[in-house]
């Protein structure tokens, strides 16, 4: 009897191993996915001197076109897979099976930058985008900063997605279910407006949200949503939450090159404490 109890416990162990072990696996296959973020893709010399910026602007995140070529670039020649959002999200969250090395790339707020010299990359590159939009005005920001409805829809009609990112760029944390509901679904509604087709993805501005404003994103249709999180594991759990990664224009802190090794993500988000 006592022979039976040792092989039955035995067994069991090699079970929970074995168990642990395929959980490592996808983790750590999970974590070749993730999804680039960026702002302002713009040479120095057209960056707006300090007194005509607004912090809204974001311009501390601005890369020269010199610099997102080459991290798109180098991410291709360590055989990342670039897609859409569409299939992102399709592939590494509905399916919760993630897909080799893939990468997706995004755009914040929707700067004339990006249709001036980012998009001119990615068309070169053949790696498509999506820009999430603000549809209404942005305190402070000249209009000529911005995208123009025609803009956006020569961008999608090119490939590229566009998203949601609000009407003004509130904070969505601090709203009631009325504003939130003006902010988010209005800023849908526009955006349909200017492309003729659905607007299926939203990122919250500054990252900032909570239970309530992700009831409300779920309330209006929108498939995922993306938050500045970094190197989170993008799982089913995390479709409002996903989470989008920034590389240092060369890719070359230690934090950038764990990222981009197989199983890196992971190794990140166990270190800091994060899983």
């Amino acid at each position: 009897m006592r022979f039976f109890r040792g092989m039955a416990l035995r067994n069991r162990r090699s079970l929970i191993a074995s168990q642990q072990l395929i959980t490592l696996n996808f983790q750590l296959r999970s974590t070749n996915v993730m999804i680039l973020m960026y702002h302002h893709v713009c040479p120095i010399a057209e960056v707006p001197v300090a007194e005509e910026r607004r912090s809204i602007e974001g311009w501390e995140y601005n890369l020269g076109p010199e610099d997102f070529a080459f991290q798109l670039e180098s991410l291709r020649r360590r055989k990342f897979r670039f897609v859409t959002l569409d299939e992102y999200v399709r592939q590494a969250v509905e399916s919760d099976r993630g897909s080799g090395k893939m990468v997706a790339v995004t755009f914040d707020d929707g700067w004339r930058d990006n249709y001036d010299h980012a998009l001119p990359v990615l068309t070169r590159l053949g790696i498509p985008a999506t820009f999430f939009v603000v549809s209404g005005s942005m305190a402070g920001v000249a209009a000529e900063r911005r995208m123009t409805p025609p803009m956006l829809r020569e961008m999608a009609a090119n490939g590229m997605e566009i998203g949601a990112h609000t009407r003004t760029h509130p904070n969505l944390a601090t709203l009631s279910d009325d504003h939130l509901d003006d902010e988010i679904g209005g800023c849908k509604a526009d955006l349909e407006e200017i492309l003729g087709q659905s607007v299926r993805f939203l990122a919250y501005p500054g990252g900032r949200f909570n239970d309530a404003v992700v009831r409300c994103v779920q309330r209006h249709g929108f498939r995922a949503a993306c938050s500045v999180i970094p190197s989170g594991r993008n799982d089913p759990s995390a479709r409002y939450r996903l989470s989008r990664d920034v590389f240092t224009p060369q890719m070359n802190t230690w934090r950038d090159r764990i990222l981009l090794v197989p199983g890196g993500r992971w190794f990140w988000r166990t270190a800091k404490g994060l899983i």
